[in-house]
């Protein structure tokens, strides 16, 4: 017999079986697309360009939903070979060898993984351009955000599918190889033996969820959070499927167990059904819970990114006009001379345009990093080679009461301190040769001081920010970064129109690409361009929102169709001994509980514990208010949990068709 036998015969097997074969291909191929569309944004030019915290979050996406394919596609595949196993056996009873069988496996292994593989790849390249137009139409951004590929990821998506089919066949053959012919043929027959729940399992599940949570309750800072988020979801993700696969059978084995609840012809088919097949109905819901989470926490996310653009403007430019100026610690008269000529000309040329300045703010201050040890800051000379340095901003005392209007005094050896952790809590702080007496105050020093360990030092007078900036010559000569800079910032009276001329003013003669050691910044300016970046952000989270929920989609229908092959015959029986309709539709509307709330509650437990790290990801952003995160989440879960609402009920009319 030659192959040419052998692939006729595998596609004669595809079209006898096409009742199994369709849902399990467009699985295949929705799986397929999904990846793809998601390794697609590792080379989008948005993700690219506009944030360097995008791309690792992304990574972890296509790691996320590429461990969720192999599991999804083992899964469907092992209900596939389980409904064929009769017809397994019959090849053998005629008198075809294993050699044999597996070469017709192989041969359908082949042709439904290309089929999917090419499918997936067109669909995804086709959708991914057709969803980018209608959510630019709908978005409306000043430039386009282009959906784009490359030949890198094609390969990727191929060799990540094709390792997954090939895992797939190797899995069927194994099915026949240690089974004899007779015991296949009563394979479809053959219920599966009561789980046994493991403590072992759910004290497991416990544990890694507690140490994910642990994680995001106990991160210290935003560019941490980046390095461990991927770790703290990897840990849930496995906490998560232990928990559905241990713990779901512990509550239907009590549930079992209660009479009063059992021992009722609904409660009875539910109960015992979902416990004999726990094990694959806990793959489902675990998938289900963990689409659900990152659907919930893309869309509000992003949701809350694009809401507070206005917030996060202002973080990021706390003034309607913003100066920085970079200055030298060989030459701190010339700087303070800069510092006060340049705060005069911004009054003359404000008033020249006929305007008023209406707020001001400025300070001078130096910039160290090291670590606190004791009660001493002890200086880093390569502050890059530091896993976590704690940047120190010092400034002096009259310029911290001009920042805050208050009036301070101090004495030559006191200071006032901020903390960023609240970890420092001595009386005394010496810095370089000079020891202070410390007073704590509240964070007047800006947004940026949380995003990484921080310490703000209230100095006398600025002479003091040489001394310091000699101490740290003294120990690192050779140190080359060490200035004293500035900040200057204004708002004006005036109409839209004249802020924006006097803008454009200031921006050509100090802003980037105009030379010389100042730079400015314009809020107003930059509004258009931050509105688009912000707007980007959602439309990447709707993006992957629509991906997570197509994804939600496919499991449950799946799933309800797999559990309805496998109902459909015991229903028939159940029917012939006087079951009637009614009491099916009963315990089919009693698995509500377990295809519908648990994941949705699971997944909202997940992203509330989510909640410490996500909200350091969201300073990277600007995002400070925690009141619009909270609504954009509970407006998410209430809209996610309605489309599941729908999802459940078509899909349980599938599942309804079959059984009956």
């Amino acid at each position: 017999m030659n192959n040419r036998f052998f692939s006729s015969l595998a596609l004669r097997n595809i079209k006898s079986n096409k009742q199994l074969y369709i849902p399990y291909l467009l699985s295949s191929i929705t799986i397929i697309m999904m990846f793809y569309l998601m390794a697609s944004l590792l080379d989008n030019e948005f993700v690219q360009e506009r944030s360097s915290s995008l791309s690792p979050l992304f990574v972890l996406g296509t790691v996320v939903i590429g461990i969720f394919s192999v599991i999804f596609i083992l899964y469907t595949n092992s209900f596939l070979i389980k409904r064929r196993k009769k017809e397994i056996g019959l090849y053998g009873i005629l008198g075809l060898e294993k050699k044999h069988v597996a070469k017709i496996l192989f041969f359908e292994t082949v042709f439904t993984s290309i089929l999917s593989i090419a499918a997936g790849l067109v669909g995804g390249l086709i959708f991914g351009r057709l969803f980018f137009m209608l959510l630019n139409y709908m978005v409306r951004l000043p430039v386009d955000i282009i959906y784009s590929t490359s030949s890198l990821i094609v390969l990727a998506t191929v060799g990540l599918f094709l390792a997954i089919f090939g895992i797939t066949f190797l899995y069927n053959v194994s099915q026949f190889t240690f089974a004899n012919p007779i015991k296949l043929l009563k394979g479809k027959q053959e219920g599966e033996k009561e789980p046994k729940g493991s403590i072992i399992l759910f004290i497991l599940s416990l544990v890694f969820l507690a140490w994910g949570y642990g994680i995001s309750v106990t991160i210290p800072d935003p560019l941490e959070a980046i390095t461990k988020f991927f770790l703290a979801v990897l840990l849930v993700i496995i906490g998560t499927y232990l928990l559905f696969i241990s713990g779901s059978i512990f509550i239907l084995k009590a549930l079992k167990k209660n009479k009063q609840i059992y021992y009722r012809p609904g409660a009875f088919i539910s109960i015992s059904g979902m416990l004999y097949r726990m094990k694959q109905n806990a793959v489902g819901l675990a998938n289900i819970c963990i689409l659900a989470s990152m659907v919930i926490i893309a869309v509000s996310t992003t949701l809350t990114i694009f809401i507070g653009a206005e917030e996060t403007l202002e973080n990021r430019f706390p003034y309607e006009n913003n100066m920085t100026l970079f200055g030298d610690v060989e030459d701190v008269e010339e700087m303070n001379t800069r510092f006060f000529e340049l705060q005069d000309r911004v009054q003359n040329t404000v008033n020249a345009e006929g305007l008023e300045v209406t707020e001001s703010e400025s300070y001078r201050y130096a910039t160290f990093f090291g670590g606190v040890q004791g009660n001493e800051f002890v200086f880093d000379e390569s502050y890059a080679d530091q896993e976590n340095p704690t940047v120190l901003m010092v400034l002096p005392l009259e310029d911290f009461n001009g920042m805050t209007g208050k009036s301070y005094t101090l004495d030559d050896d006191a200071a006032l301190y901020y903390h960023s952790t609240n970890a420092y809590t001595d009386s005394e702080l010496t810095l370089g040769n000079k020891t202070y007496r410390v007073a704590e105050v509240a964070n007047e020093f800006g947004e940026d001081m949380d995003l990484v360990e921080s310490m703000a030092i209230v100095v006398p007078d600025a002479s003091h920010l040489l001394e310091i900036q000699e101490d740290f010559k003294e120990q690192y000569p050779e140190t080359n970064y060490l200035t004293i800079d500035a900040e200057v910032g204004w708002n004006t009276s005036g109409t839209e129109e004249q802020k924006e001329a006097l803008a454009k003013q200031f921006n050509g003669e100090y802003g980037l690409g105009a030379g010389g050691s100042n730079l400015y910044d314009s809020r107003l300016l930059q509004r258009e361009e931050w509105y688009g970046m912000n707007g980007g952000f959602l439309f990447l989270g709707i993006f992957l929102g629509l991906l997570f929920t197509i994804g939600t989609v496919l499991i449950t229908y799946f799933k309800q169709v797999s559990e309805g092959f496998d109902d459909r015959e015991k229903f028939q029986i159940m029917q012939k001994v006087g079951l009637d309709r009614e009491t099916i539709q009963e315990s089919t509307r009693s698995q509500i509980v377990w295809m519908f709330v648990l994941p949705i509650v699971i997944a909202t437990i997940h992203v509330i514990f989510a909640y410490p790290i996500v909200r350091k990801l969201l300073l990277i952003f600007g995002v400070t208010n925690e009141t619009t995160w909270l609504l954009s989440f509970v407006g998410v879960v209430i809209a996610f949990a309605a489309i599941y609402w729908v999802i459940y009920r078509l899909t349980s009319k599938t599942y309804y068709s079959i059984v009956k």
